[in-house]
């Protein structure tokens, strides 16, 4: 007997065992479903459905599970035409949308969705636009009150809701353009499902400049994250607030000069918030002040924090005066030894800024840090660290701290240059309440500290009043606001924002009033409040919103307004030709022919603009949020795919774009839009970025011009 035989003679009953215990199972199973059957004849029919009730899901108040977004809604027909309005050569969709899945728990009533209905026409007058009937969706917006600072790129559905799938009304059968509209649509539809734009959140609004008509839309009713096309909101605020004939000013004053050239008392740096400022323009007030008689100033040289034609001290914020591309340099090179002193220097070398060098010799990598602080009425540059030896210099860059000190450093620097004794050291007017410069001409005595950290003032006054002495002032603000437009630059575009903010509601300048001031001009605009949320001018940070819809529609409503329109229009970028657009379209059937605002930030990338040839013009706005750093370019070339669709359009071309078109293209607009002042650089010194005989006017003058972009 092997070993198997013995082990089962060993428990001669287990065999049957499990037979009798199968028997039984099996006798139960069909009893239990015998009674089951019996119980649920017995029940009503109503109650024997294997489908749930949706008003009963309703009622519990669970949403409506949609597999690929729990946010999303069907799809409904438009709402019917008005009677006493007609929608010229535009009809409801006809077409069935592609809807998503759904799952057997969905609301049995479908939810409308968003949309944008044109009603009426263009006028016969430009200037009055055609009244636009909006519904926007509070899809993906931040609560009332707070702002969002997710950033775009977050993980999400990568499916759009069902509801933004078409939006796009179907021209009619008697529509004489209906075939190249059917082809634009076709064209932008299988841009945006395709390889690169399937799975990103995307916005767009195409708009017919003539009619208003809308020619494509995705999620037009959306708020998303604008990022520099902002920018075009808070110069539309400016120029709509400040004229195309205003201009920043920045003011020297202090008491008239005897008849040996020499001022009594401190000499007053006053200014509006210039951000062209640059000190090749202190340099010609300094000269200014020479060709006068002036030969002395007896006080000290102070910068006042106090915008022009005001007396409220901006306590937050950025100051009234400030110099441009005044960077502090650290000239960093290594000793002759290991274990030596670094030899540092600063450059410019002016007075008011104090060198205090720590740094050594040492081996292995550069291990430097530079920082740059006020002490009293001097800034103070501190270097630590180590530098190896036999390494090339190190030139890093730092911000000054304060820009009024530092402003009033640098003036008294180009005084000194112009042959101009001061006997005084340059410091911050302390503001302490009282009259500056003026009164009955008795002595005025500032407060002895002041919250700045200034050393005391004392402004003398003998006889007649203060005057101002000389002045300079800004290029026109529609040649200002070509570099905030063409160049995307984030601190011109505060700076215009706040000054329209300041001018319309008095005191000092700041964000909260410039958008204050964007509001309200938008209202006046006929510009839905619903369809955007301003956070700032410059579009940084992930706090500002704006639909698709709002910003194609505004761009339409500016192009017709003979107030901002030609200047706004001049501002935009050339598609192929100068700004961030330059190389983007160069080679395309759009070069020359589109004039664009780009956007860029962490995940998101934004265009809006005009294209168009001869009297067939769109605007179009197409935002893009959702993908990572390393796709922005091919995010770009297919933005660049759906322009030149739209140029198409304009000129009647049928047919699929050409291969080329759709090409990934390279962009000047880095995303990362940080400060250009600070930085480190690993190389033999050179000079500075930006040489001070070039005039900031002169390259304002020469803005469109190929090559000569600052």
């Amino acid at each position: 007997m092997n070993h198997r035989n013995r082990k089962t003679a060993s428990r001669p009953g287990k065999p049957v065992f499990r037979e009798r215990l199968c028997c039984c199972l099996t006798t139960a199973g069909f009893l239990a479903l015998l009674l089951t059957g019996t119980a649920a004849s017995a029940l009503p029919a109503s109650q024997t459905s294997a489908k749930p009730k949706f008003a009963s899901t309703a009622k519990l108040g669970r949403p409506s599970p949609i597999t690929n977004n729990s946010s999303a809604t069907r799809p409904a027909p438009l709402p019917a035409k008005p009677a006493n309005r007609s929608v010229a050569k535009f009809a409801p969709v006809s077409g069935k949308p592609a809807p998503a899945p759904v799952s057997v728990k969905s609301a049995s009533k479908p939810v409308a969705r968003s949309a944008t209905v044109m009603a009426g026409k263009l006028t016969a007058t430009p200037s009055k636009l055609a009244p636009v009937q909006t519904v926007h969706t509070s899809h993906a917006v931040p609560p009332a009150g707070k702002s969002s600072t997710k950033p775009a790129n977050a993980r999400t559905s990568s499916a759009a809701p069902a509801a933004y799938e078409n939006e796009t009304p179907t021209p009619t059968a008697d529509d004489p353009n209906r075939a190249r509209i059917l082809s634009l649509q076709e064209a932008l539809m299988h841009i945006v499902r395709g390889s690169v734009l399937g799975h990103l959140r995307v916005g767009m609004r195409v708009l017919d400049m003539a009619t208003g008509h809308v020619l494509f839309s995705r999620r037009g009713s959306v708020l998303m994250d604008p990022a520099s096309n902002q920018k075009v909101l808070a110069t539309a605020t400016a120029l709509l607030r400040l004229g195309s004939t205003w201009r920043f000013r920045t003011e020297v004053s202090g008491l008239p000069p005897d008849g040996e050239g020499s001022i009594a008392g401190d000499l007053i740096l006053r200014g509006s918030g210039d951000p062209s400022l640059r000190d090749t323009h202190l340099d010609a007030m300094a000269e200014d002040l020479a060709r006068r008689g002036v030969s002395r100033i007896e006080g000290r040289v102070l910068g006042d924090p106090r915008r022009i034609g005001s007396d409220e001290i901006a306590v937050a914020g950025r100051s009234p005066v400030r110099v441009g591309w005044s960077a502090i340099e650290v000239h960093v090179r290594p000793g002759d030894k290991v274990g030596a002193n670094a030899l540092a220097s600063v450059r410019p070398g002016f007075d008011g800024v104090r060198l205090v060098n720590q740094a050594v010799t040492g081996k292995g990598r550069n291990r430097l840090g530079v920082s740059v602080s006020r002490v009293g009425d001097h800034i103070q540059v501190l270097v630590t660290g180590k530098i190896g030896v036999g390494r090339h210099g190190t030139v890093i860059r730092r911000a000054p701290p304060g820009d009024t000190l530092y402003a009033a450093i640098q003036m008294r620097a180009a005084l000194v240059r112009a042959g101009i004794e001061v006997r005084g050291t340059a410091g911050v007017y302390p503001g302490d309440g009282r009259d500056r410069l003026a009164g009955d001409g008795i002595d005025l005595r500032l407060a002895s500290a002041s919250s700045l950290g200034d050393t005391p003032a004392v402004l003398v006054r003998k006889g007649a009043g203060p005057t101002i002495l000389a002045v300079h002032e800004s290029a026109p603000l529609p040649l200002l606001i070509r570099r905030v437009n063409k160049n995307s630059d984030n601190e011109w575009a505060e700076r215009v924002l706040e000054a329209a903010g300041a001018e319309s509601y008095g005191g000092s300048a700041n964000t909260s009033k410039g958008v204050h001031a964007l509001r309200e001009a938008l209202t006046d605009l006929g510009v839905p409040a619903s369809g955007y949320l301003p956070a700032n001018g410059s579009g940084l940070g992930h706090q500002n919103r704006v639909t698709p819809a709002t910003m194609a529609d505004l761009l339409r409503r500016l192009y017709f307004d003979p107030r901002v329109g030609p200047d706004l229009l001049q501002s935009l970028s050339v598609g192929g030709v100068d700004g961030t657009t330059r190389n983007r379209f160069r080679g395309s059937s759009a070069a020359e022919r589109v004039r664009a605002k780009t956007g860029t930030l962490n995940g998101v990338s934004c265009l809006s603009g005009y294209v168009g040839d001869k009297s067939d013009i769109v605007a179009f706005s197409i935002m893009v949020e959702g993908h990572r750093h390393r796709a922005v370019t091919s995010v770009r070339g297919a933005q660049v795919s759906a322009v030149n669709a739209m140029m198409r359009y304009a000129r009647g071309t049928l047919g699929p774009a050409p291969a080329e078109e759709a090409m990934p293209t390279q962009d000047l607009e880095t995303g990362g839009e940080s400060a250009e002042l600070e930085g480190e650089v690993d190389l033999p010194e050179t000079a500075p970025t930006e040489k001070p005989g070039k005039d900031m006017d002169q390259m304002l003058k020469d803005f469109g011009k190929p090559g000569n972009d600052p």
